[in-house]
């Protein structure tokens, strides 16, 4: 009579999870820096949200005088000066801008970095990378 085997054996199973932590340890890597990752996708979001509405108010102006006046009195970064082109009047939190520009005449534009992290002195930055945004001056 022959015996049939009943299950694993010991060394069965240690090899099997010796694989597994191989196959993890390699893969971890992978997702082990994402926050970087996201954080440069937040900069560069509002970044775009920026150029857009400052596109959109540069527009606005032109058609019919309306919109908010970016000149020579704000043609700075200052998340103050940049809060009205958002809708909610607000500049979103947790990020923070730098830059200013001259505003000679409409239509004149200036660049202002957008980073994540506190504006503090020293500047406490982010993981993610900056990200730059477009300003159009309204006025002179």
């Amino acid at each position: 009579m022959y015996k049939s085997q009943q299950g694993f054996t010991l060394v069965e199973l240690v090899v099997v999870i010796v694989l597994l932590g191989i196959l993890g340890v390699t893969a971890l890597g992978k997702f082990e820096d994402l926050s970087g990752d996201a954080a440069t996708a937040a900069n560069s979001g509002v970044a775009a949200e920026i150029s857009s509405a400052a596109a959109i108010n540069y527009a606005a102006n032109l058609v019919n005088g309306g919109g908010v006046t970016m000149n020579n009195a704000n043609a700075d970064c200052a998340p103050a000066s940049l809060a009205g082109l958002f809708q909610s009047g607000a500049f979103p939190a947790g990020h923070y801008s730098t830059g200013a520009g001259a505003c000679a005449a409409v239509g004149d534009t200036y660049n202002c970095t957008i980073e994540d992290g506190t504006l503090v002195a020293p500047a406490v930055n982010g993981p993610g990378a900056a990200a730059t945004a477009t300003v159009i001056c309204t006025g002179p």
